[in-house]
């Protein structure tokens, strides 16, 4: 296992729009974060600004065929690979629409048909509706399109943690994705952990903690199922892992990258200093954005 910083995420090489959105996160996201505003605002403003981003051109955008479920399919014109990437949210907010701008410039860097499910969300539907909607969509996706090639799957945060889910879940029917590519994944669902100290640039602790209870709702924090540090990963993929440094979900990242380690996984951790939660969202407005989707569309399109 390898933890790196890549050069060109280090402060002192940040371009002055990556220093915006920093401060945007921090001066103005994480203080509205901070207020008890129902989901369906926060859901409201998350579709907004995933909308508003720039889309690739030449891209495809298409509903996901019937027999896979709803959700995106977004494609290249001449597709060599497939990518599943499941959304985040925190299992509250974010759909594929609203992440079809970084997706977009992502099937393009990788030269990649991605495929991108829709989930229910919760306080409507905890857990288990998000995993077993995206459950149902991994046992079809796996041979779909199967004449392009590979297939790597992907996802953030939340959807980080869903889409570990899906792999334990095809280990487990020895399906071997190519490769696994995660951003921030959420890890560990319990809403009383202790927290380690941390400078989170985009959250508050009170709203992990609200999408902890209202996700979980109850439910038994070890269910593997739930917190994906707990299950079981036979023979896992070789796994990239982004994270910022000193977000709270950095633990998380650790965590589950010492598990794949532990199931002999080879896994390399790369964190952004100075960086919001999941940069990859901003897309073509952000340089270090692209950088990191550049980093794992080169992954996906590694040899095996």
């Amino acid at each position: 296992m390898t933890h790196t910083t890549p050069d060109s995420w280090t402060r002192a090489n940040r371009h002055w729009k990556d220093r915006f959105w920093a401060w945007g996160a921090r001066r103005m996201v994480r203080p509205m974060l901070s207020l008890p505003t129902p989901w369906v605002v926060h859901r409201a403003v998350f579709e907004a600004a995933g909308r508003a981003r720039f889309k690739a051109q030449g891209v495809e955008i298409k509903a996901l065929p019937a027999d896979l479920g709803p959700g995106l399919s977004l494609s290249p014109p001449h597709p060599q690979r497939r990518i599943v990437w499941v959304h985040g949210g925190g299992f509250t907010v974010g759909s594929p629409r609203c992440y079809a701008a970084p997706l977009s410039q992502l099937a393009v860097l990788a030269n990649a048909k991605i495929y991108a499910p829709k989930y229910r969300l919760a306080p409507e539907h905890p857990f288990p509706a998000g995993v077993d909607d995206v459950l149902h969509f991994a046992d079809r996706a796996w041979d779909a399109d199967a004449h392009l090639g590979s297939l790597s799957l992907m996802g953030d945060s939340a959807g980080g943690g869903l889409a570990l889910v899906v792999l334990a879940h095809w280990l487990a029917q020895n399906r071997r994705p190519h490769r696994v590519a995660l951003a921030s994944p959420a890890t560990w669902l319990d809403p009383d952990r202790a927290v380690p100290p941390a400078k989170d640039l985009l959250f508050p602790l009170s709203i992990l903690r609200r999408i902890g209870r209202d996700y979980g709702a109850g439910a038994d924090p070890n269910d593997p199922r739930l917190s994906p540090r707990f299950a079981d990963f036979a023979n896992p993929p070789p796994t990239l892992i982004h994270c910022a440094l000193g977000e709270y979900l950095e633990e998380d990242t650790d965590l589950i990258a010492a598990r794949l380690a532990d199931c002999g996984g080879d896994v390399t951790v790369e964190k952004a200093p100075k960086a919001p939660h999941v940069w990859h969202f901003m897309g073509a407005s952000s340089p270090l954005a692209m950088d990191a989707l550049g980093r794992m569309a080169d992954f996906a399109k590694a040899d095996p």
